[in-house]
């Protein structure tokens, strides 16, 4: 029975002492990996907490007269050092059911420390605050100020809310990307591979003997290791940039300064489905920018990989992992259709700006590995011929000589 050996991942590479570089790339392999822990624990545990009583509320009226959608809506992030101000942080509403005068209010949080001792959440802490606060700098650094806090009646409040979510995105898409610069690079490789591996399961498909299994697992490993692609790369790429989306959630729901904007008659707070109920219908605006985005981004990988190889018979498993592929992008285009009409028209609009970039990264690393590949041929064919030219003149000298 075959036995994986483990031995080459422990031994010293035949004795030969880690250089420098060695020992910096284990120490960045550990710290992704650590990171990753890390990010995935604390973004569960976020998740898990926001549902908690003690960290919703139910659906009332805050301070500039919108609607607030639990959860995690019972803390109200305000800056102060920021120029941000919230007059109010509790207010009173009678219950429909019982008739009851309840009396609702925020744990205001003004520091990065009370992130951590308000909430006693490391997702609050190490992810919704420092987003809270880097998006309340974009507003504070582009819209104008009344003594010294920040003014949303004025008419740049709202195009200094759009600039923020904008350099926010960018920021973290370049976060994710530092972490996943490789799977990137090998994004088309991925798409031709799920035919390859679609072949081989299909070799296997009728087969229960484990040793059959052993040996299907044997052959996606070793076109795993032959294509230089580690198949838990794509799952990381997706787990990391999750936990930004989830805190995006909370920070447009938390954050006063977010709360209080609007950009023309659209409310960053407000969700789109609700206002569409109500004939508010400027809140399609950002379905219609978002559903074509978020189409061509997810869709741009497969149409790139078909435009890239020439004309060829695909085998019918080929043909079967093309349509499973197909099916799955229409659904999670589907899923992501009905997210975005039930959530704060603030994260659409960081999704609309997270697809646009998405199509660029993607096109960017396409040309840069067509240009790679154009260099490396262009190198070869000069080898060639200086290799041509040097056995003509060894031949020309051979003939003289005799």
């Amino acid at each position: 029975m075959y036995k994986q050996d483990y031995s080459k991942y422990l031994s010293n590479n035949n004795n030969r002492k880690k250089t420098p570089k060695d020992w910096m790339k284990l120490v960045w392999v550990w710290t992704k990996l650590i990171l990753f822990v890390f990010i995935i624990v604390s973004m569960l545990w976020g998740c898990v907490q926001m549902y908690q009583p003690q960290y919703t509320v139910n659906t009332v009226t805050d301070m500039a007269g919108n609607k607030i959608y639990s959860p995690g809506v019972s803390f109200e992030i305000i800056i102060k050092s920021l120029g941000d101000w919230s007059s109010k942080t509790h207010w009173f509403k009678i219950d429909d059911k019982t008739g009851e005068l309840k009396e609702y209010s925020f744990n205001p949080i003004s520091s990065w420390g009370q992130a951590f001792t308000v909430t006693s959440s490391p997702f609050y802490g190490f992810f919704v605050y420092p987003l809270a606060w880097l998006l309340v700098s974009f507003i504070s650094l582009f819209s104008s100020h009344s003594d010294g806090r920040l003014n949303p009646q004025s008419a740049s409040y709202g195009v200094a809310a759009i600039f923020a979510i904008f350099f926010t995105s960018i920021i973290i898409r370049g976060i994710t990307l530092a972490f996943t610069w490789k799977t990137q690079l090998n994004q088309e490789k991925m798409q031709g591979l799920q035919a390859k591996q679609a072949e081989i399961q299909e070799k296997y498909k009728n087969s229960s003997d484990p040793s059959a299994k052993q040996k299907q697992q044997m052959e996606l490993m070793s076109l795993y290791k032959r294509e230089g692609i580690s198949p838990m790369s794509s799952i990381a790429t997706s787990f990391l940039s999750m936990p930004f989306l989830f805190a995006m959630f909370a920070v447009v729901r938390a954050t006063h300064a977010l709360k209080v904007a609007t950009v023309g008659q659209i409310t960053l707070v407000e969700v789109p489905f609700e206002q569409l109920k109500q004939g508010n219908w400027i809140y399609l605006t950002l379905i219609v920018i978002y559903l074509p985005l978020q189409i061509v981004s997810m869709m741009l990988p497969m149409i790139l990989q078909m435009f890239k190889k020439k004309p060829k018979l695909e085998s019918e498993q080929q043909k079967k992992a093309r349509k499973k592929q197909l099916i799955m992008q229409i659904v999670f285009m589907v899923v992501f259709l009905f997210v975005v009409f039930n959530i704060a028209s603030g994260v659409a609009i960081y999704w609309i700006f997270s697809s646009t970039f998405q199509i660029i990264q993607t096109l960017t690393f396409h040309f840069l590995k067509e240009t790679k590949v154009t260099r490396m041929k262009k190198k070869r064919d000069k080898q060639i011929e200086k290799n041509k030219t040097i056995a003509a003149k060894i031949s020309s000298e051979t003939k003289n000589k005799k």
